[in-house]
């Protein structure tokens, strides 16, 4: 019986191709423009040459301190260019200058660009670090010359937005599984098919297996077509594609599990709609599915809530390192969801046959 139900339940799927078709194209579509906004928001940083100008205002300094300091820069990826004349903050805008340094009889005054104030503190280490060689040199005493040190600490690696947002979306649409079932419950109510299921003795837990399996089928499957079409036409990386499979998949079955429990409570297929995307949005905001979870200030109470936050790290982590430490937490929240979930709609199930019997 289970795998007659199974069957048609697809074949009733199958009638609403326009909806598994949204299903699939929209998560893509909405990939294309969240990338395309948000691209120069979540660039990676990547190593910069510093060019800055100067401008000598006094005898203290001379040029053979100027020469050397220019030469020890150069040996730091720094550039100085002279400017004898001109406001500071003007030709940094103008020359597109990292800083710019002028030079009294025993002070200097450092400028940096507003918009690149990381390269301005390293600009500002430099001119310090040579100073304070220069005035030990003076009194005899042996000193290296000045060296910007660059370290490397662990971190997460930066993810661009077409990667991020080729996956945390491919997830927030999985949990609209809902829609692709669509078919089911519109012929349900149309041909009375529950009045048979009773007729013919089938259990509300076979009745939900019947809607189950098939929803969690055709709901992965489009989940992955997404997935294929997101790294075909945008070059999306994965990371480890068995495991963010596995991962994915989970996710679908927890999504359809849960929206099948509020199905069956409410037995109604706008309420449950209404309801699902209410809270599948309300999960996808705290879960970084519109604004990323790496800039977003939400508490990480409300983050640890969402089970779509679990899901949206751990395939993000895994594309970027390979390996993530919320993997465990992804597959437990979708196992949890998932038992739960189905254990109320059977037991809703069986409320409702006996109140009908």
């Amino acid at each position: 019986m289970n795998i007659y139900l199974i069957k048609n339940n697809i074949k009733l799927m199958c009638r609403s191709w326009f909806n598994i078709l949204l299903f699939i194209i929209m998560p893509v579509v909405l990939v294309f423009c969240l990338s395309s906004a948000f691209d120069s928001l979540m660039k990676k940083y990547e190593e910069t040459d510093i060019t800055a100008g100067y401008r000598v205002e006094g005898d203290a300094v001379t040029e053979d301190m100027i020469e050397a300091m220019c030469e020890v820069a150069e040996d730091n990826d720094i550039t100085l260019i002279e400017y004898p004349s001109g406001d500071p903050e003007k030709l940094i805008r103008d020359n597109e200058l990292s800083g710019f340094i002028i030079f009294n009889d025993d002070t200097y005054t450092i400028y940096e660009d507003k918009d690149n104030k990381e390269l301005g503190k390293a600009l500002e280490y430099f001119v310090n670090s040579f100073y304070e060689n220069a005035t030990a040199a003076a009194m005899g005493v042996e000193v290296d010359p000045a060296k910007v040190t660059v370290e490397h600490p662990d971190f997460t690696p930066a993810i661009d937005s077409k990667d991020y947002y080729g996956i945390v979306e491919i997830i927030y649409f999985g949990w609209c599984a809902i829609v692709a079932g669509a078919g089911i419950f519109l012929n349900e109510k149309k041909y009375k098919i529950r009045k048979r299921f009773r007729v013919a003795d089938v259990s509300p837990f076979q009745e939900y297996l019947g809607k189950f399996i098939p929803i969690a089928i055709v709901a992965s499957l489009g989940t992955i077509i997404a997935a294929v079409l997101t790294v075909s036409l945008l070059g999306v990386h994965w990371g480890n594609i068995p495991l963010s499979v596995a991962i994915v998949v989970a996710s679908v079955l927890a999504a359809t599990a849960f929206e099948l429990m509020i199905y069956n409570i409410t037995d109604n297929l706008i309420a449950t709609i209404i309801i699902s995307f209410a809270l599948v949005w309300i999960m996808g905001f705290f879960g970084g599915s519109f604004e990323t979870y790496m800039f977003s200030s939400h508490p990480m109470t409300l983050k640890n809530i969402s089970p779509i936050y679990h899901i949206n790290r751990a395939l993000t982590e895994i594309s970027c390192m390979g390996h993530s430490d919320y993997m465990s937490s992804a597959f437990g929240y979708s196992g949890l969801i998932i038992v739960v979930s189905s254990f109320v709609s059977v037991i809703a199930g069986t409320i409702r046959k006996k109140g009908k019997v």
